[in-house]
């Protein structure tokens, strides 16, 4: 039907239209093919997840996603991996920790693991933190990583996230495991 605001005919779409629409989770972007980072969806954002076909979901906070999410992400065959990094605003706990960030980087480096999400209770700071040292890992200069890191961070970017991203030694790394991601053996070549 049609509804007439300011004497302009607009129309309201019908419920089943409305179900169609995709809604990606909060700080939903692509990272590489097949490597996605979020906040925790909700259950509007499903939908959207569906269409990725996930095979993991790395949960980098000590929270849980909506017991609905945990649910759908079961129902679909989703492996979550709560990695746990400890709230980073309690001042006797480390930001995040080099073992960490070696770990879920094992896990992006590890295509058998594709498609991966990476989430956290905001999509900001741990998602940004390990995205970073990603960046790094590749070669991307120092300015682009904490640009990128910024861009998803805004307006609150933490200090001890961009210092981490900075100080973190991409030689320390894990290598890739048997089966890199094509995107990361062309880097590599």
């Amino acid at each position: 039907f049609t509804v007439a605001a300011a004497g302009v005919a607009m129309h309201k779409p019908s419920a089943s239209l409305a179900d169609a629409l995709l809604c990606p989770p909060p700080k939903f972007g692509q990272v590489e093919p097949s490597v996605f980072r979020a906040a925790f969806p909700r259950s509007e954002s499903l939908a959207h997840l569906r269409l990725l076909g996930l095979r993991t979901a790395l949960n980098l906070s000590r929270e849980l996603p909506a017991q609905d999410v945990l649910a759908w992400f079961e129902a679909q065959g989703v492996r979550v991996a709560h990695l746990g990094i400890a709230v980073w605003t309690h001042p006797s706990v480390a930001p995040i920790s080099a073992e960490l960030v070696n770990a879920a980087l094992s896990a992006v480096l590890d295509r058998e693991q594709h498609p991966l999400l990476l989430l956290s209770a905001s999509g900001t700071h741990e998602v940004g933190t390990i995205v970073g040292c990603l960046r790094r890992l590749q070669q991307w200069s120092l300015s682009g990583a904490i640009d990128e890191y910024r861009s998803f961070a805004a307006p609150t970017p933490r200090l001890s996230c961009e210092q981490f991203i900075e100080t973190w030694d991409p030689d320390l790394a894990p290598p890739p495991r048997a089966h890199p991601p094509p995107w990361f053996e062309s880097q590599c070549a």
